[in-house]
């Protein structure tokens, strides 16, 4: 199962971690930093970079197979984002990789998976496949008390 990374762009170049080339456009360092990190795991995974406004002028941006730069033009990047997600025949198979809550909880809604811009440069993408966005999420006060409840079944018995 290939799995396709819908990158919010900016997000990514706006984070501490990323360093563009001087000498190179900001969208083609984008490209060369998640090939250097191999951030995306499988070559057989696919990747959508969306970034805000027009495509710069007389750039050249790699047409590779499986590595799709997408321009919002007069629309929000999020909102192609969500389009994108909305049209695919498997949602399950995508990660969106932003900081964007409102992208985040498209996401969840639209039943794709989600990672943080944090998360996904560490490297714990696959967090975000295992999880099941219809789970509900246990706070810590409730995991001790379902714990202090299994001690006192099972051990102190």
């Amino acid at each position: 199962m290939s799995l396709q990374y819908i990158i919010d762009a900016y997000n990514l170049i706006n984070h501490r971690q990323f360093k563009a080339k001087p000498s190179v456009s900001i969208q083609l360092s984008l490209i060369n930093f998640l090939k250097i990190h191999r951030l995306t795991g499988s070559k057989n995974n696919r990747v959508i970079l969306v970034f805000d406004g027009f495509p710069p002028a007389n750039s050249h941006l790699p047409e590779e197979e499986g590595l799709f730069c997408i321009f919002s033009r007069k629309l929000e990047a999020d909102e192609i984002i969500k389009r994108i997600i909305e049209k695919s025949p498997r949602p399950e198979n995508i990660i969106v990789v932003s900081d964007d809550k409102a992208v985040q909880t498209a996401s969840r809604m639209l039943r794709a998976n989600f990672c943080a811009v944090e998360e996904f440069l560490l490297g714990k993408r696959k967090n975000a496949v295992l999880d099941d966005p219809g789970e509900e999420k246990l706070t810590y006060s409730q995991v001790q008390k379902i714990n202090t409840e299994f001690k006192k079944l099972w051990l102190d018995s």
